[in-house]
């Protein structure tokens, strides 16, 4: 397997990446709500980031193109976090399989504001909307109340918004965006990178996929090192990696 992957890289000639995410970026609702919604392909998992205001439930509804359209996935928060599905005008009910299937991975409040960011799994549950990563288009529907108790909103305070997803603002960390240099080289190649991005791990393959070297320490530095001046002139795979990702890069010992 290790060297089919290895294969594939020397007849592309192209960096291999097994990570991406695709976001919407921050999205204004209706001047008091906020919606950020990112898609990790490597984890299956999205990602909601919701502001909304703190004295008035707040709520937003996935792959809908009208206020309270039935059968609309949709999550809202009043007292806490309640994963639903519309059934018509006024409150929304539990899911078919009466559960909430999102993590709260933080809720804060700052001044009047609260931010909530929430995970799932692409698939969900019963009743959930199915995210799809290829997706690059999603519509959803955002609606607040007039206060946090869950009641029928004004005709003011709900909309639509059609969000755009490309390729996530904070894929700068990647392991895509790191420099070796020089290349072709004496065999000392230099690993630059982000010192927001970690790396665990980089494994040094022959030109026949047979691992030669593992490097495993001192890469938290933002410029890493590689000594391969001992080993034959020819071409040599670096296989970068770290808890989530991973990248291939050739490089050419002169």
């Amino acid at each position: 397997m290790k060297k089919l992957y290895i294969a594939i890289a020397l007849l592309v000639g192209i960096n291999v990446s097994m990570a991406q995410t695709k976001s919407s970026g921050t999205v204004s609702l209706g001047g008091l709500m906020t919606l950020k919604i990112d898609k990790n392909s490597t984890t299956s998992t999205v990602t909601v980031t919701l502001t909304g205001p703190l004295n008035k439930w707040f709520g937003i509804g996935f792959n809908a193109f009208g206020a309270m359209t039935n059968n609309t996935d949709c999550i809202y928060y009043s007292s806490s976090l309640v994963d639903s599905v519309i059934t018509g005008q006024g409150a929304p009910t539990n899911d078919t399989d009466n559960s909430n299937n999102w993590t709260i991975s933080s809720d804060t409040t700052t001044g009047t504001t609260r931010t909530l960011v929430l995970t799932r799994g692409f698939v969900g549950g019963t009743g959930d909307y199915p995210f799809v990563y290829n997706d690059n288009t999603l519509n959803v529907i955002w609606a607040y109340g007039p206060g946090l108790g869950m009641s029928q909103h004004s005709g003011a305070a709900r909309g639509s918004s059609s969000l755009g997803f490309t390729l996530g603002v904070e894929d700068f960390t990647s392991l895509e965006k790191i420099t070796i240099a020089p290349n072709p080289s004496n065999g000392i190649v230099t690993l630059t990178k982000n010192y927001q991005t970690t790396i665990s791990k980089v494994t040094v393959f022959d030109s026949n996929g047979k691992v030669v070297k593992v490097v495993d320490s001192e890469l938290s530095l933002d410029a890493i090192q590689i000594n391969l001046s001992d080993f034959s002139k020819g071409v040599y795979f670096l296989e970068i990696s770290n808890e989530i990702d991973k990248v291939v890069r050739k490089i050419v010992i002169e």
